[in-house]
């Protein structure tokens, strides 16, 4: 029973893999790309395969849209995205996370019908998707890390490749399995009705709907006490309003998923809710522009709280795609935001911060310098020399905390002392006072610190000159070095 079972998998795999060529074949390519970072330290393979999601699931909406020559052939040629991805390093970035979001919401919009109730189902479509292939491969991934650390230890193999065989068993389960079983549950899901289950019903009757009324309860006594005290927002309330209005809209377009409906007496004024706590969101964040102006992070808050403030307003019309013009309008705004040149939400944000910082720094006539070795040191006459780091690993390293500086030999502590002391001893020493100017002559002796029996020599200051004096900011040591 269970082979049958298990050769059914197999034949279901093969035919999904066979009406998702191009998936498959993307699969391969991350697979292979993956295992070369095992040999190979490139920076363009590790920002490509950080694209790799969102390439995939382009394919992915080429091929729900196949309805022609013109997505068809789009569809085939979609793996050419993965060349200008290789070249971007927007990493771990505001826009690498929002293209990962309309990415994914151009995908559940292409695989979806346009009422509210189609929306959801291909949403919970997705996230099952998703959720069982992740679930599958990392049940893959470690099932062959066992297996390959067990005949590592037994035969005593491969003892100098632990990390080649890491990346390997990584590659194989989450750049190629993980695809291809994604295309799998995508097919075998799309084919059916929704259906929940009873885990699902108790997860949104007993502990997501009574959290999500604990937590409007408590927004609405803040907003109580905000009202009685006259006081602004705390800054991270934007945060925990938008989190809150977001399940509360989510959560209520999973109703229509339950045969009984327990909450709908919540669920019903969704919108007259959340309005009170997004004109509390509003309020901060108004105030927080109006004070400190536009940052990458605001202009992109900002967004979101449009969107779901649209939302709210839209559930208020019946008989509207209500999820549908939502997330077609973040879509709409987050790529206006993320890359149409001159109006990005970095763009913004200098065109903010450049009104208000240039004017106080011509104020108070501040300048940082960074202060570089200009010629080679004479290090003979010394015994010892220990190379530092800011790594611990080898014993040997710095590490700065507070504006102070600790030195460590052989994970010894053998000298501490405060930037600001440093730096004027050094100043004192080359003739300087507070004030003077920094000829670059005087680099090298400022970097050179004598002590009793032990000299250290620095790789560079960052300091900042005000009218004032300097204050140091960060200082880095190269050398230890014993008479």
């Amino acid at each position: 029973m269970k082979i049958n079972k298990l050769h059914l998998f197999g034949e279901a795999l093969r035919q999904s893999v066979r009406r998702n060529p191009v998936e498959a074949f993307l699969a391969v390519c991350f697979c292979g790309l993956w295992m070369s970072t095992a040999w190979v330290d490139n920076r363009s393979i590790v920002n490509l395969l950080s694209y790799a999601p969102m390439v995939f699931l382009l394919t992915c909406i080429c091929h729900a849209q196949d309805k022609g020559k013109v997505m068809r052939g789009c569809y085939y040629l979609s793996p050419l995205l993965l060349i200008p991805c290789g070249m971007n390093e927007t990493l771990a970035s505001y826009p690498y996370f929002f293209t990962l979001l309309i990415v994914q919401l151009l995908y559940v919009l292409a695989t979806s019908g346009k009422d509210d109730r189609s929306f959801m189902e291909g949403a919970v479509r997705y996230v099952k998707s998703v959720g069982t292939a992740f679930v599958l491969s990392l049940t893959i991934w470690l099932t062959l890390w066992a297996i390959v650390a067990s005949i590592r230890y037994i035969f005593d193999v491969w003892e100098e490749n632990l990390d080649e065989l890491l990346r390997i068993t990584q590659a194989i389960a989450h750049a190629f399995c993980l695809p291809l079983l994604f295309i799998l549950f995508k097919d075998v899901y799309g084919g059916k009705a929704m259906h929940v289950g009873k885990a699902f019903r108790i997860l949104m009757d007993y502990v997501l709907s009574p959290a999500l009324i604990v937590y409007a309860v408590i927004l609405y006594l803040y907003i109580g006490k905000i009202v009685i005290t006259f006081e602004l927002p705390k800054g991270q309330v934007a945060y925990m309003v938008t989190a809150f209005v977001g399940f509360l809209f989510m959560l209520k377009g999973c109703q229509s998923f339950l045969k009984k409906r327990n909450y709908d007496w919540f669920y019903r004024w969704a919108s007259w809710i959340t309005l009170p706590t997004l004109a509390l969101c509003w309020t901060g964040v108004a105030y927080r522009i109006n004070e400190y102006g536009f940052t990458e992070p605001r202009v992109y808050l900002v967004a979101v709280v449009s969107v779901l403030t649209l939302m709210s307003l839209l559930f208020l019309v019946r008989r509207l795609s209500h999820y549908t013009l939502t997330a077609w309008s973040a879509v709409a705004l987050f790529s206006i935001l993320t890359y149409i040149p001159g109006i990005t939400a970095k763009d913004i944000e200098a065109w903010s911060q450049t009104g208000r910082t240039e004017p106080k720094k011509e104020a108070q006539r501040e300048e940082m310098i960074t202060i570089r070795t200009q010629s080679p040191v004479d290090i003979s006459g010394y015994k010892q020399l220990y190379l530092l780091d800011s790594y611990p690993e080898e014993g040997n390293y710095y590490q700065t905390h507070r504006d102070s500086l600790y030195l460590y030999i052989k994970d010894s502590l053998v000298y501490h002392n405060d930037f600001s002391c440093i730096f004027a001893d050094q100043l004192q020493k080359a003739g300087l006072s507070p004030t003077d100017s920094i000829p670059k002559e005087k680099y090298t002796e400022l970097l050179r610190l004598d002590l009793d029996s032990v000299t250290i020599l620095f790789e560079n200051y960052n300091v900042l000159r005000t009218d004032s004096g300097y204050d140091v900011r960060y200082m880095q040591p190269k050398c230890y070095l014993i008479r």
